[in-house]
């Protein structure tokens, strides 16, 4: 179904403030959620309502949010997300950054004791369009083997990179550091489907098509040896530093088995400590054309710049209206009717 933007983001809002989250909480909440939808990134949508509402019911998200500034030192921060939702952290994380680069050039905030904070290129490229170049890191629960082993010890522990290009379309790239993300085998489990066997192994160790094993099992990671020692960097990085939770401590968002402790990590460089940014454009503008300007390979019509397909795609989801299959409407709607709302997705 296509859904209007508007009714979507206001259903949002209220099933936020139905589990106990402020207006200007839930705004943000939702606006992260309608971005990653609009995107279609999915997993990382509104999908992620049901559980916020699973969690609170069973007493285990404490909402309002209570997202504070816990160290604050010259260049660094760190925002105690207060077990709340992540991405009112976030939020505050990137305000944080933006501000101390502005001063001194550059500036990172860790996040500590916070819950999914869904896309991070919400974050990063919050911070590009403010003339800035980001990077975030995010650990999370258990789902992946370090290169070598064959059980979970690690998250699919995303990094993201976003780039001020003094145009609407920034250069950003959100990736997990495993050959695919969970949420993309929670879905294919969902819908009765399989999945490639390069993506994760079963619980005894074997490369498996059925997304229920591997949900038992663990993920694999992206470029082998090499995605293993990225995430084990996020890990450290994101958990370990920040006073979060890291490794096999952490737990799943998806199930209300006890608090999270996701942990991330965002550094920002203000462009303007190191050239001026109208300069900056101009070999921006030249660089992506160049890139652009180059010969195509074999059954491609264009050379995209990172993130441009999915800045794209939100573009016509704002004027279209977002794509969401009938589960997901149908859980929309029942945790409308469950929220007291007259409010329905489905006409």
């Amino acid at each position: 179904m296509k859904i209007d933007v508007a009714s979507l983001r206001a259903a949002a809002v209220t099933i936020l403030k139905s589990c106990g989250e402020t207006d200007e909480g839930a705004a943000t909440v939702a606006d992260s959620m309608i971005m990653a939808d609009s995107r279609g990134i999915t997993t990382h949508g509104t999908y992620l309502l049901s559980p916020i509402r699973k969690r609170v019911d069973a007493n285990q998200l404490p909402l309002p949010t209570r997202a504070t500034l816990a160290e604050d030192k010259g260049c660094t921060a760190v925002v105690d997300g207060g077990d709340g939702l992540g991405a009112i952290a976030g939020k505050l994380a990137v305000e944080t950054a933006v501000a101390k680069a502005k001063q001194g050039g550059v500036a990172s905030v860790l996040i500590r004791n916070t819950n999914n904070v869904g896309s991070l290129a919400c974050y990063t490229e919050a911070a590009a369009r403010q003339g800035m170049i980001a990077t975030m890191t995010c650990n999370a629960a258990p789902a992946m083997s370090p290169w070598g082993g064959a059980e979970p010890f690690l998250g699919t522990n995303p990094i993201a990179m976003a780039i001020y290009t003094g145009t609407d379309t920034l250069f950003s790239a959100d990736m997990a550091s495993s050959v695919v993300a969970r949420g993309k085998i929670r879905k294919a489990a969902r819908n009765g489907e399989t999945i490639p066997d390069n993506w994760a192994m079963d619980a005894d160790g074997n490369f498996t098509t059925d997304p229920n094993a591997a949900l038992k099992g663990c993920l694999l990671p992206m470029g082998g040896p090499k995605g293993s020692a990225i995430a084990l960097f996020v890990d450290i990085f994101s958990g370990l530093l920040s006073g979060s939770r890291y490794a096999r401590d952490l737990k799943s968002f998806h199930a209300p088995e006890g608090s999270t402790g996701v942990g991330a990590a965002l550094t920002v460089f203000n462009i303007e400590n190191f050239m001026p940014l109208a300069t900056f454009k101009g070999l921006m503008q030249e660089y992506i054309a160049q890139m652009k300007s180059l010969q195509k390979a074999k059954g491609f019509d264009e050379i995209y710049l990172p993130g441009e397909i999915e800045q794209n795609r939100e573009r016509a989801s704002r004027a279209e209206g977002v794509t969401l299959d009938d589960n997901a409407v149908k859980a929309i709607d029942e945790l409308l009717e469950g929220a007291g709302s007259a409010q329905r997705l489905r006409k």
